[in-house]
């Protein structure tokens, strides 16, 4: 038995197009999955941030500062406003944020809190980065045992 070449060039085109059909269906998917993982960059490093401010008050003061604020903006906002919260200084006014020089002056898909725990300060960044309603929550932990701070960090659901 011969096969013709069209009749084979007839299956391999049915193939390739079943697989292009696969591949833009799963497209959105992927492009959501990399858009989620590459925002997820942005609580390590504004809470880093906050850990040094944390850092430069402790060690200008030998103490933890006693301070409690957020979350800001309030948790869900952002989801609220398609995916990412733009940005508003107004809501950066909080003595608080203030006396650590933070702010964010672009958009972000995180809320900040900061929250005085006994001896302990605790910093946040919770998010819902692809609006599942599953939040991402980082949370770095820090301590001042005899001039020394400790930071312990936490991570659930970092990719959601």
């Amino acid at each position: 038995m011969t096969v013709r070449p069209s009749a084979v060039w007839r299956r391999v085109r049915w193939v390739l197009a079943f697989l292009a059909l696969c591949t833009l269906a799963t497209c959105p998917a992927a492009i959501q999955r990399c858009r989620v993982e590459d925002t997820a960059r942005e609580a390590p490093t504004l809470l880093g941030y906050l850990v040094g401010q944390v850092r430069a008050y402790a060690t200008e003061h030998g103490e933890l500062p006693d301070l409690t604020v957020g979350p800001t903006p309030p948790i869900g906002t952002c989801c609220a406003t398609r995916h990412e919260c733009r940005p508003d200084a107004d809501l950066w006014l909080d003595p608080a944020w203030r006396a650590l020089r933070f702010s964010i002056d672009g958009a972000h898909r995180f809320s900040y809190q900061v929250e005085r725990q006994g001896p302990a300060l605790v910093l946040r960044a919770i998010g819902d980065q692809d609006c599942d309603q599953v939040r991402a929550v980082y949370e770095v932990t820090l301590t001042l045992d005899g001039g020394k701070l400790t930071e312990t960090w936490k991570r659930e659901n970092p990719l959601e």
